[in-house]
């Protein structure tokens, strides 16, 4: 067989199958798309979360600002100016600043530096700062699913279990009275997660 009638052969079968491309795309022109249908399970709004970061931030140095014998004006200029930030730029950085800013609060309370409300504001601290990953990553009108948000649950309550834990003994090391409830639930929180934790990875499923 010639080159020439090769070349042609070859020729021939690409026009005849750019010809039955093109019947095809006529044929199906006219036809309606297929619809697809995707379900989700249950959601919470991205502004929902940005709303409870905001919210967080205020309540965690408000609640430090009433530990301490400084004047209120200044606790409230705190909060204000961490709240804008957080509104604005939500993120690590307002929420590791109303953290540091709890902590120089609490500084100024008649039981620093072993004041008994690090049980509470401790696990407050968490939720600001996990809310405040959340809050940085969604836009106001984002879909977060129920899943996506219980997945890292059992490593903050381990976190949150062994701090409270770990607070609770230093207080009564260093002779701090401790409500004895606050002690037992968190070894009921760090029992919990110990619990869960031995079944669970780390990694995300």
């Amino acid at each position: 067989m010639s080159p020439l009638v090769g070349t042609a052969r070859r020729l021939g079968d690409t026009w005849g199958e750019r010809a039955v491309v093109r019947v095809r795309a006529v044929r199906l022109r006219g036809r309606p798309l297929p619809r697809v249908r995707a379900r989700t399970g249950p959601w919470v709004p991205g502004g929902l979360l940005r709303v409870l970061f905001v919210a967080s931030v205020v309540l965690m140095v408000l609640a430090a600002g009433a530990r301490t014998e400084l004047l209120a004006t200044a606790t409230g200029v705190a909060a204000t100016g961490l709240a804008g930030w957080a509104l604005l730029r939500p993120g690590h950085g307002p929420a590791l600043g109303a953290v540091v800013t709890a902590g120089a609060l609490l500084l100024g309370s008649p039981s620093a530096p072993m004041d008994p409300a690090v049980l509470l504001l401790a696990p407050l601290a968490h939720v600001v700062v996990r809310l405040g990953w959340w809050a940085g990553h969604v836009a106001w009108s984002t879909h977060v699913t129920v899943t996506a948000l219980a997945r890292s649950a059992v490593r903050d309550v381990g976190v949150v279990g062994v701090t409270v834990a770990i607070g609770g003994a230093a207080l009564l090391a260093a002779g701090h009275p401790v409500h004895v409830g606050a002690f037992v639930g968190a070894l009921a929180l760090l029992a919990v997660a110990w619990l869960a934790l031995r079944y669970h990875d780390g990694r995300d499923s």
